[in-house]
């Protein structure tokens, strides 16, 4: 009920504000308990774009392909320029203001806003519908703003380079929020010390699975930081910046001095995006954190239980819990279903994919961060699976979310059966200097645990390795 609240109103706000958006529909839909965002009218819209092309797009979100070649592929003329010009300059215009409201809420806009939520009111109904209204709306409507225009950045740089190295020119970005606990910890141990209650104070808006409401965050899960902790390295993660010092490099000098220029500012425009996103991701976090603990005292006042997480924000702010043993149910019943990651006439059935293998045998994905590693698989399903991962394993899940950057700060590879190239997964792992190949279908079951693996992150492939 929460995405569903933004979802629709910042998807479909931000299209009309860039002018792709005249009529109306319905921006996402419950299928198999999960929520799904419509995919093929926002593909309709961008489509009005010159240079627009649809197997990037969808590669870009692990969408699968079913349509040969390039798909719709919108071509660069003076008739699609001439037309699209209104959408140009709105974009230009909505880039510029997204900056600089998401740097406004990173310089102390977001603490002012947050200062109300840090005490939950004696009337917690009150303070939560307050909360949701204008706090949670305000932060999360301009985290998904910036994903969109962090999209449009990456199609319109690969639209004017699209043999520039992408992987290397996005990756050394600037420091990022993600990696703060791993440092910190690692210092922790260089000093001796050992006792969590600071990282549990500093870091309480944490959790194993930060969007899910019902997962305890740091701040109440003490044996969940311990294990944490215990795993993390003694030594600070060095993140490579010469991959993409070099990439830019030779970038430029094999463009003619007249694209140059563009060149410079298309790059820096999407890497900024790139990184606000993530420094807005950590301030969506928190706003999840504030919501938590004003559901949890509504669910202890009222005796409610774990009823409340069935409810949605709508009935808890109405007292109306008549719906929460559906919503129990219906969770229930899709808790270990495998939902396909699309859906749709266009996607067939909804079973599982299957693995692509190339004619070497080696299962295909997205190349997402450049390099080659080489290791046994550790294949988790979940980030408790996960904490399992030694230094040198190579980690094979289904996805990951900011919690499970302790984890990636140790193995030598990344495999996920989804995410694409602006994936929080392909960041991270560009970030630490990771080699991961990213949307690998059905790579759950194709790849053993423990088997050896070579990841090759510069041609998106995974081939198995010597024993």
């Amino acid at each position: 009920s929460l995405y569903d609240y933004i979802w629709e109103g910042a998807l479909k706000g931000f299209l009309r504000e860039i002018r792709l958006l005249e009529g109306d529909f319905q921006a996402g839909r419950m299928f198999f308990g999960r929520p799904y965002w419509n995919l093929g009218e926002v593909k309709k819209c961008l489509a009005r774009l010159p240079g627009f092309v649809e197997r990037v797009f969808d590669e870009d979100l692990s969408a699968e392909p079913r349509y040969e070649g390039d798909g719709h592929r919108t071509p660069v003329n003076l008739w699609t320029i001439v037309r699209a010009l209104p959408s140009i300059f709105a974009i230009e215009r909505v880039w510029k203001a997204q900056d600089a409201f998401g740097q406004s809420l990173l310089d102390g806009g977001f603490e002012a806003l947050e200062e109300k939520y840090r005490t939950v009111p004696a009337d917690p109904v009150a303070g939560l519908r307050d909360l949701i209204e204008n706090g949670y709306r305000v932060v999360e409507t301009n985290y998904f703003r910036t994903i969109f225009c962090a999209s449009l950045a990456k199609m319109d740089f690969t639209e004017a380079f699209p043999e520039a190295d992408y992987a290397a020119l996005v990756s050394g970005l600037p420091e990022l929020k993600h990696f703060e606990p791993v440092r910190v910890m690692a210092e922790m141990k260089q000093r001796g010390e050992h006792d969590v209650t600071p990282l549990m104070e500093r870091f309480r808006h944490l959790s194993r699975r930060e969007l899910d409401i019902r997962s305890p965050r740091w701040d109440e899960d003490r044996a969940w930081v311990e294990s944490v902790f215990q795993q993390s390295s003694e030594e600070p993660n060095r993140r490579r910046t010469q991959v993409y010092r070099r990439a830019f490099v030779d970038s430029l000098r094999a463009l003619p001095p007249r694209k140059r220029a563009a060149f410079r500012k298309k790059l820096a425009r999407l890497r900024r995006f790139l990184w606000l996103r993530e420094e807005l991701r950590d301030l969506s976090t928190r706003m999840y954190y504030h919501i938590r603990r004003h559901v949890t005292e509504i669910a202890r006042q009222q005796g409610l239980g774990d009823d409340v997480f069935f409810m949605t924000f709508q009935e808890i702010l109405a007292g109306d819990r008549s719906q929460a043993g559906g919503g129990r149910e219906c969770y229930e019943s899709y808790r270990n279903f495998a939902a396909p990651n699309e859906i749709g006439a266009r996607y067939g059935d909804s079973k599982a994919r299957t693995s692509s293998v190339n004619a070497e045998g080696a299962l295909l994905g997205i190349a997402a961060s450049r390099g080659v590693a080489e290791g046994p698989a550790f294949v988790a399903r979940t980030i408790e699976e996960a904490m399992g991962a030694r230094a040198g394993d190579i980690l094979v899940c289904p996805s990951t979310d900011p919690g499970w950057t302790p984890v990636l700060a140790r193995v030598a590879g990344v495999v996920t059966g989804t995410g694409g190239m602006l994936s929080h997964a392909a960041v991270i792992c560009r970030e630490f200097g990771i080699p991961a190949v990213l949307g690998v279908p059905g790579v759950m079951k194709a790849i053993p645990n423990g088997s050896p693996l070579v990841v090759d992150g510069n041609r998106g492939s995974v081939f198995p390795g010597e024993s």
